[in-house]
């Protein structure tokens, strides 16, 4: 009966000390500046961790998730893209009218460099114009279920009725990952571009994304920052079968989403660990 109760009582003991050290572990979640941010896994949907995930927020160029997917949707990669004079004339692009580059060019130049004229002329190229465009990303969005997103640009240029959520940005994100084409361009760190007009001319596009290369495992995704947004970052990150997807949106400048990204990651997958853990022990 003593030994018995002596085994009982380390059993208890055992569970007491894993439950103290689970709820210190879950304490542990970085303190950030994001106003918004969510980790998900991307196989199962779990959020393990969020942080006013369904406040409304400007995505700026985290938008571009949305243009790229329905591209890969609704055309084909070696359709020709013509810039126009709208697209040309959008801030911060390299294109001027009349360039011309393959659809699966004209995605990567977008995704990897954050080409607000790029995903102009993607949007113009896929619905002939940016509000039926725009229309078209809204039904989409609604198809994922992403109800707190409204899109009105196909680069997210600031704009009062351009919004979303950081829990739907991890929705059209982990819906863009499951594309093996969208996922070869947001992994892309860098490449050279090759135009059809002008001919000959090239263009050396390097991925704003700095956990690429820097973060392990990191697979993508797509960075964002305006004076509105602040600083914004959809990224994704792989260990063994596992993948996560975290969202910061509204962090105080353009180095500090990195850090919080990287640092939201290493709490998920903290957090898986611990829970394998814990069932192995339970086992």
């Amino acid at each position: 009966m003593k030994i018995w109760r002596k085994q009982l009582g380390s059993a208890i003991l055992s569970v007491a000390f894993l439950l103290l050290w689970s709820a210190c572990a879950l304490a542990a979640a970085p303190d950030i500046t994001a106003d918004a941010a969510i980790v998900v896994n991307e196989q199962t949907g779990e959020a393990l961790y969020e942080k006013n995930a369904d406040k409304r927020e400007y995505p700026a160029s985290m938008t571009k998730m949305m243009t790229c997917i329905l591209a890969l949707e609704r055309t084909s990669p070696n359709q020709i893209v013509t810039v126009s004079e709208n697209a040309a004339d959008v801030e911060s692009t390299r294109l001027y009218p009349g360039y011309e580059l393959r659809m699966a060019d004209m995605l990567q130049q977008m995704m990897t460099i954050s080409d607000n004229g790029a995903a102009t002329a993607v949007g113009e190229a896929v619905a002939g114009d940016i509000d039926s465009f725009a229309a078209l990303m809204n039904e989409k969005a609604a198809a994922l279920g992403a109800t707190g997103t409204h899109f009105v640009n196909a680069n997210g240029m600031p704009d009062s009725n351009h919004y979303s959520t950081a829990r739907d940005m991890a929705k059209i994100a982990s819906y863009g990952m499951k594309m093996p084409a969208f996922r070869k361009i947001v992994g892309t760190q860098a490449k050279n571009l090759y135009y059809i007009r002008p001919a000959g001319h090239t263009a050396y596009c390097e991925n704003t994304n700095e956990l690429l290369g820097t973060y392990p495992g990191c697979t993508g995704i797509k960075t964002g920052w305006t004076r509105a947004a602040r600083g914004c970052l959809t990224a994704a990150a792989k260990r063994g079968d596992t993948e996560l997807i975290v969202v910061v949106m509204h962090s105080d400048d353009d180095d500090t989403r990195f850090r919080e990204a990287a640092a939201l990651l290493d709490y998920g997958f903290d957090q898986l660990q611990q829970e394998h853990a814990s069932s192995a022990h339970a086992a």
